[in-house]
Order: structure tokens, then C-alpha cells, then sequence
């Protein structure tokens, strides 16, 4: 007998190692395909997240100061869908803080309220005048702002340190540097034109003596 008789012998009488040995080859084989396409799955997952992440309604707060004499809180949509029923929710602490009645009604009216931000838009909500800079009491404009976006909700919490922009309050602006020059100059043109009406005077009486 042959090498090839041997082994067909050989296979004849192992038969049923090999079919075992095709059943875990083949156990292994599914295993690896189920493995590949679960990270397949996964990764279309993570794919699909991101673009939704990237593709919706984001909202941003950002501290408002306007003409340097109301400021308030900016919240601007960033994202790249609009943003539908928008609430926007402060802190009983950081309402009752606030000792101008017309700013705090205000807050206090907008409870319960929604609004639509488009892309790119904002919406300002005021929250005090220089009034409120120089209450010793204050505290951070703190709450949260719900929404929905693509059928979605949303929300996201904002904590304001008014403190933190205190350099906008000490830095006066291009217009006030020039409207305190031309008042200065002012100032100084009376001075002038009284002396001049006084020389003037002076020199009428002189004339009149003579």
C-alpha cells in the first residue's frame, strides 16, 4: 500500500477526530465574523453619533454687556440645526439676588416660556444694570437651558462668575475716550471765551474812562 493508501486508511479510521476538528474550525470562523461585523456595527454606531453630535442643535451662553449699561446672558445657537421649544431656567438664589424688581419680574415672567433659536441666532435675557455690579450680595447667574433639536432633547447647565469680567467694567471704550476729550476740550474753550469776555470788559471800561 502506498503513502496515499495510508492516508486515505488513516482518514477512514480518524473520521471523527476531523469532523470535530471542522466543528471548531468552523465555530472559530463564525466567532471572527461575528466579532468583525459587531465592530462593524459598533463603528457605524459611533459614526452615526458623531454626525448627530455634529449635525444638531448646540447652545452656548455667553456674558452680555450692553452699552455699558445693561448686561445680561447671550444664548447663541451654535450648532447646525434650529433649536425648537427653548427654555431657559435660573436658580431661585441667583433670581432673589437680584435687587432691581424690573430684572427680576422679568425672570421670574419667563418661567415656563419657550422660544425658537435658529442656526446661528441668539436670544439675550437681561439680568441687571450697573445696579447690580455694586450689590455686595450678588451671587452667579446660574441655571439651566433646555431644548430640542431633530426631535431630540437637550439641556445644558451655565454657571456665570460676573467677577470674571471685571475688566470690562474698569476699560472704557473708544467712544467714551473721545467723548471725555471733547468734554475736556469744552471745558477748556469756556474757560477761554470767560477770559476773553473779561479782557474785553476790561478793555470797554478803559475806553469809556478815557
Amino acid at each position: 500500500m502506498g503513502y496515499i493508501g495510508q492516508f486515505l486508511a488513516w482518514l477512514n479510521d480518524n473520521s471523527g477526530i476531523l469532523t470535530f476538528l471542522t466543528v471548531i474550525a468552523t465555530f472559530f470562523t463564525c466567532w471572527c465574523s461575528y466579532k468583525s461585523a459587531r465592530a462593524t456595527m459598533d463603528q457605524v454606531a459611533e459614526m452615526r453619533r458623531q454626525f448627530e453630535e455634529e449635525n444638531r442643535a448646540n447652545i452656548d451662553v455667553e456674558f452680555l454687556y450692553e452699552k455699558r449699561a445693561y448686561y445680561g446672558l447671550r444664548f447663541v445657537n451654535r450648532g447646525r440645526c434650529i433649536a425648537h421649544q427653548v427654555e431657559i431656567i435660573f436658580e431661585d438664589s441667583f433670581i432673589d439676588s437680584i435687587k432691581e424688581e424690573v430684572f427680576s419680574d422679568l425672570l421670574k415672567k419667563q418661567r415656563g416660556k419657550t422660544c425658537i433659536i435658529g442656526i446661528g441666532q441668539h436670544y439675550d435675557v437681561f439680568i441687571g444694570s450697573n445696579e447690580y455690579r455694586r450689590n455686595p450680595h450678588k451671587v452667579p447667574a446660574k441655571g439651566v437651558v433646555k431644548y430640542v433639536s431633530d426631535g431630540q432633547p437637550y439641556e445644558t447647565e451655565f454657571v456665570v462668575h460676573l467677577e470674571n469680567y471685571v475688566t470690562i467694567f474698569s476699560v472704557n471704550s473708544v467712544q467714551e475716550d473721545l467723548a471725555n476729550k471733547i468734554m475736556k476740550q469744552t471745558s477748556v474753550l469756556k474757560e477761554i471765551k470767560g477770559e476773553l469776555k473779561g479782557i474785553n470788559q476790561s478793555l470797554s471800561e478803559k475806553d469809556s474812562n478815557d
